[in-house]
């Protein structure tokens, strides 16, 4: 991510999917997991991808700025 404003959009629409297909989970009565298992998955998909971006960014960020010191 480029900017806190994509960052915060990204989380948005990746906790949307999540609690989207929990609640397709719990109170559809007929394809309760046609519907709510994919969106769960996506919308767990996206949250840990951008936490594990973020990881992997806050880590480089941070060799980059040991090797700078000589």
């Amino acid at each position: 991510m480029s900017s806190a404003t994509g960052l915060i959009f990204s989380y948005i629409i990746g906790l949307t999917f999540l609690v989207g297909g929990v609640i397709f989970l719990l109170f559809l009565e007929d394809n309760r997991f046609l519907f709510g298992i994919p969106y769960t998955l996506v919308g767990l998909f996206i949250v840990v991808g951008i936490h594990m971006s973020m990881r992997r960014r806050k880590k480089k960020a941070a060799a980059a700025g040991d090797g700078d010191g000589d």
